[in-house]
């Protein structure tokens, strides 16, 4: 075993990973006694509640598939809790794959990369607790003043990032099954989204089917050559 994954599989690093995700689990329950302490308030009964609450845990599973795929992926390389901890909060899969691809890491290296995709993550939800609301009045105005640009500026900035993201594995035409899985999940997303318009419920389900069924293009395309 890697030195590496040594630290990553060890006691410290469960116990590290299991505090934080246990202050975590907490705020949904904090959530939940807030809800039912409201719906008593609007004079909801508690069978409304509990449809309700089963209803959404239900409609969560599937959206969640992407997240265990994601982690047993990244096990291997980062070990068994970290991406457990960084993908039960607000880990992103393609964030933690681009370290993960790395061959044999050094313990301190590792170290480091915890740190760094740890805090990195970070700049997004600190950016927004100082700069959103100032954000969301100029995306306004802008939107007032001319509102055909904001859409054409917001979809170039999405496809500049998923362009320098997807980009080396797209181009990378040696690994077929990877191309496979790419294009076998982007015609599943695009029908799902058609079927979507009719079933409104759907469209949640577009990302977690796509990339199953993206997955399973790339086991075909795997077995074929």
């Amino acid at each position: 075993m890697s030195t590496h994954l040594q630290l990553a599989n060890s006691t410290t690093m469960a116990i590290l990973c299991g505090i934080t995700i246990l202050i975590v689990l907490l705020q949904p329950v904090i959530f939940m006694i807030v809800a039912f302490k409201r719906g008593k308030e609007l004079n909801m009964t508690d069978q409304e509640m509990k449809e309700a609450a089963r209803s959404s845990a239900i409609f969560s599973i599937i959206p969640s598939l992407p997240i265990i795929v994601s982690y047993l992926l990244l096990v291997p390389s980062l070990g068994r809790y970290f991406p457990w901890l960084r993908l039960s909060v607000v880990g992103s899969a393609a964030y933690e794959t681009m370290v993960a691809n790395m061959a044999d890491i050094p313990a301190d290296t590792f170290v480091f990369i915890l740190f760094v995709v740890t805090i990195g993550i970070l700049g997004g939800n600190i950016f927004n607790v100082f700069f959103l609301k100032a954000y969301d009045k100029k995306v306004e105005s802008i939107k007032n003043s001319n509102a055909k640009l904001v859409p054409i500026i917001t979809t170039a900035m999405f496809l500049g990032l998923y362009g320098t993201m997807a980009a080396p594995h797209f181009t990378n035409i040696a690994n077929i099954p990877a191309v496979a899985a790419i294009l076998v999940a982007g015609i599943t997303s695009i029908f799902v989204n058609k079927f979507a318009a009719n079933h409104k419920k759907l469209k949640e389900f577009a990302f977690p089917l796509s990339m199953i069924v993206g997955m399973l293009g790339a086991c075909v395309a795997n077995l074929l050559i």
